[in-house]
């Protein structure tokens, strides 16, 4: 309250420094006034002239009269007067009732007819006392003592009001001390002009409400601009339908306001207006104020009323046809340039129409606040894009909306500013599978299609996705298997692991592909020129032909074309029955890259479907020739082209005896059918149909070869035992495989590692029942090398911080495996690890090996070729 009255006070003397606040007596110094006489004066008396008489030192009282023309005479009566009239207009020195600051004379004892002759002689001091030589201007003595008044006793009021706790008593307050002043203020004014022409007395009165105002505007205090701005805020909301407070109803939509409250605050907003110009608070920065919450609650309703509305627009779709459809406005254009119009253009009127200014809504102005109004609603669009862009396509309307508002470069340079910054936010992080980042591609190519068919603006935001997809090694592979799942894994749960919307887009673009190569621009009855900001190469599409520009991500299509490659030959040596669905691909695919992109692809079919034959015939060579064949022999091959394949890896490892004499008859058949050619087995890829008689079950399993030939050295003689190191010997396989095929027939039941290192044949199930510490060993052995020092085992008391260490680190193998790769060796996975943990990973590979051991015995990884990678689940 102290620092509030030190405020004040300075504020007054700001004022006085500026308007001059020392005015003179109600009468000249000439002349006594009537409210202080001096002594032996009559109270309320004529004035008396004394003249030295002749002879004497005593004095005569001599009265002026009207018909006296002396300078003396004169001068008397314009002193008389300024007395009588200035007593009468003189305002209160001191504030006795806070209401009214006094009560105002009554209106006959201003009428008479002395008063009015003191007036006129005051106004017209030059035509009714020309020979009065010092005269004073009544209405500057007036606005003077005005000026003092407001400062010595209205601001102190105000001072007080301004501390009420309320916003609206503050308001209400202030106009009340401002108009019992004003009265008082008025008032005077009234008087003199009583006796002035009419012309005059307007000039007079407009520059005295001039001054007046301009000292009430400028001397507005923080705290009542607070309470205006919060009341005409409250109010200027409540009528546009704008809600401050819990304007979402549970259900998620608006709550509309109902309309005897939005007029009631119509009302009340009038009437604050009306008493704030009356009191000469409606001036500059009134309307300064008034213009920013009126800008404001445009910006409020427009979020409040239209974000998240996407809806597609039916009768716009009816009418996408017409010529010039992108100016067929949108719903929610619509709505908001109507709801300008009435609403936003009409509260401006009432509230401009109710100042004293000269200020007016004019139709352009309202076309203006139009223009403003859609861009706030485009600007929110843009910042809703990226969300848009997920639900496609039940978001179409707001699309709709950014087509018809952004139509400028600019408009378009600030929407891919802002859309290609929320990208890198939002979507081109770790954090986010490349199946997440190619689907949203996929709804972006769709979106910025139906925004803008140039494809200028797509260009333009999808280069750092397409550089941050290029550093992901799954992109082609899941572009591939996407483009290879059938239709019926549409909708299932398919669409978790793959991109199955490839496979629709793929039959639906590739007629329209054929057809735009057929069609030449001149005619085009929908042709429309290249937009300006459209570069030297701009080519325009008629669709949006999302898996081309898929694969011109990657790079070049040759990416994309060893990848499909590598999966065909993959799925080509699978146990699948059927190729119809490749083939079906691989045929919509040559329409786009051409017949000779793909000649490696259909050599490959053609390998397998010559394969089956060629088979038979070697199977029909072998039964002519009994002598040479045991009678079980059921060896088959599928017979590749060395130099159309893709790279195959090899591992070689010692087959079990019958089996690489299965192998070299079929060789003998074979050259002896191709003489030019010779086979090279590829024993990893192989399969084998494994049946073991166990004393409590018999097992019957299709396994892959090295699996089959590591159970197969079990059933030897004497060898129901091995260590690692005995089978590595024996076998001459590569210790991951080993690793992999001893895991897989543990998980069977069909071997158990010892706490020795030794592996055995679990004849009985009863015997696979382990005490705990032994299980544990058991488990954490599948994944370990077969090294000398004892491995790290995790144990039940494992301390909560190495817990919580081992699933930070498990966090980051996730990552690296579904990001990164989706398959690493071990060397890569510890380098990796060294490089991303800030404080070091402490771990050997050993260490390391035996954690992702666990993981494998848990279910959550497995190895395939010597590789990590996480299970499908």
């Amino acid at each position: 309250m102290t620092a509030d009255t030190k405020w004040n006070a300075r504020r007054r003397r700001a004022i006085q420094s500026v308007f001059q606040s020392d005015i003179s007596q109600p009468t000249p110094h000439s002349t006594p006034s009537l409210r202080f006489p001096d002594q032996g004066q009559p109270f309320g008396g004529p004035v008396a002239l004394t003249t030295p008489q002749k002879g004497g030192a005593d004095t005569q009282l001599l009265f002026a009269s009207p018909g006296d023309n002396t300078h003396a005479e004169q001068q008397t009566r314009f002193d008389r007067s300024w007395h009588v009239v200035t007593s009468r207009i003189a305002l209160p020195n001191s504030v006795t009732v806070e209401d009214s600051f006094g009560s105002l004379p009554n209106s006959q004892d201003v009428n008479d007819g002395a008063f009015r002759d003191a007036l006129l002689d005051v106004l017209d001091p030059d035509t009714r006392l020309p020979l009065a030589t010092h005269t004073e201007d009544l209405l500057t003595w007036h606005a003077q003592q005005v000026r003092w008044h407001y400062v010595s006793h209205v601001l102190p009021l105000l001072a007080i009001c301004d501390s009420y706790p309320d916003q609206e008593e503050v308001l209400l307050g202030s106009i009340r001390t401002l108009e019992a002043a004003q009265r008082q203020y008025v008032y005077g004014i009234s008087l003199i002009l009583r006796a002035m022409k009419e012309e005059d007395a307007k000039r007079a009165f407009m520059k005295f409400r001039r001054d007046l105002d301009a000292i009430v505007g400028n001397s507005m205090s923080n705290a009542l601009m607070d309470a205006l701005k919060s009341v005409l805020g409250h109010l200027i909301n409540t009528v546009l339908g704008v809600s401050t407070i819990g304007h979402i109803s549970k259900h998620g939509k608006r709550a509309l306001i109902s309309t005897d409250k939005i007029e009631k605050a119509r009302k009340k907003l009038h009437q604050v207006v009306e008493s704030s110009s009356g009191v000469g608070l409606a001036g500059e920065r009134f309307q300064i104020l008034f213009a920013e919450l009126l800008d404001q609650t445009m910006i409020a309703y427009i979020r409040e009323t239209f974000s998240g509305v996407w809806e597609p627009n039916d009768e716009l779709k009816m009418r996408t046809r017409m010529p010039n459809h992108n100016k067929v406005q949108p719903k929610c254009i619509s709505d908001l340039q109507d709801w300008v119009e009435n609403q936003y253009a009409r509260l401006a009127v009432e509230v401009t129409s109710r100042l004293s200014t000269e200020l007016d809504v004019s139709w352009a102005s309202v076309t203006k606040w139009k223009e403003i109004a859609i861009g706030r609603l485009a600007a929110l669009r843009i910042d809703e894009l990226f969300d848009i862009v997920i639900g496609w396509p039940g978001s179409e309307g707001g699309i709709d909306d950014l087509r018809y508002a952004v139509t400028t470069p600019q408009r378009r340079l600030q929407l891919t500013d802002a859309f290609s910054s929320t990208l890198q936010k939002r979507l081109l992080h770790t954090g986010r599978s490349t199946l997440d980042i190619l689907r949203t591609y996929i709804a972006m190519i769709r979106t910025f299609h139906k925004l803008d068919h140039s494809r200028v603006l797509l260009d333009r935001v999808a280069y750092s996705l397409q550089i941050y997809l290029c550093s992901r090694e799954d992109t082609v592979r899941i572009i591939v298997t996407g483009l290879l799942a059938s239709k019926d894994e549409v909708n299932t749960e398919a669409r978790k692991t793959k991109l199955v919307e490839l496979v629709e887009l793929l039959l639906q673009d590739s007629d329209r592909y054929r057809n735009e190569q057929q069609d030449e621009e001149w005619d085009d009855l929908d042709w429309v020129p290249a937009p300006v900001d459209a570069g030297s190469n701009y080519r325009r599409r008629k669709f949006e032909d999302v898996i081309g520009t898929l694969i011109s991500a990657l790079g070049s299509p040759e990416v994309f074309i060893k990848e499909f490659q590598s999966i065909i030959g993959e799925r080509l040596l699978s146990e699948q029955s059927g190729f119809d669905q490749e083939v079906g691909v691989l045929d919509l695919l040559k329409k786009r890259f051409g017949e000779s992109s793909l000649q490696a692809c259909d050599v490959m079919i053609k390998d397998i479907q010559d394969s089956s034959r060629l088979d038979g015939v070697i199977h029909r060579g072998a039964v002519n020739h009994p002598e040479k064949v045991d009678r079980d022999w059921t060896i088959h091959a599928r017979i590749l082209s060395r130099l159309y394949w893709p790279e195959i890896g090899e591992e070689r490892f010692h087959l079990p005896s019958d089996i690489t004499e299965m192998q070299k008859m079929y060789e003998t058949i074979f050259e002896r059918l191709k003489p030019s050619r010779k086979i090279k087995w590829l024993n990893h890829l192989g399969q084998a149909t494994v049946e073991l008689e166990l004393e409590d079950r018999t097992i019957l399993e299709r396994v892959h070869t090295y699996e089959a030939a590591v159970i197969n050295a079990f059933s030897e003689e004497n060898s129901s035992s091995w260590t690692f190191d005995d089978l590595w010997m024996k076998l001459e396989m590569d210790e991951d495989l080993l690793t992999t095929a001893l895991e897989f027939w543990g998980k069977k039941h069909v071997l158990r590692r010892m706490p020795d290192n030794t592996y055995v044949v679990i004849e009985r199930l009863s015997d696979a029942e382990q005490p705990s510490h032994q299980a544990a060993q058991i488990s954490n052995a599948t994944a370990v090398d077969m090294a000398p020092s004892t491995p790290r085992k995790a144990k039940p008391g494992i301390s909560e911080k190495e817990k919580e260490k081992r699933q930070v680190y498990w966090q980051f193998i996730v990552g690296m495996l579904t990001n990164s790769s989706p398959t690493m060796p071990l060397g890569q996975i510890s380098m990796m690890m060294k490089m991303l943990i800030a404080d070091g990973f402490p771990w050997s590979n050993e260490e390391l090996q035996e954690f992702l051991g666990e993981k494998i015995a848990d279910g959550e990884l497995e190895i395939v070729g010597g590789k990590y990678k996480l299970v499908k689940k």
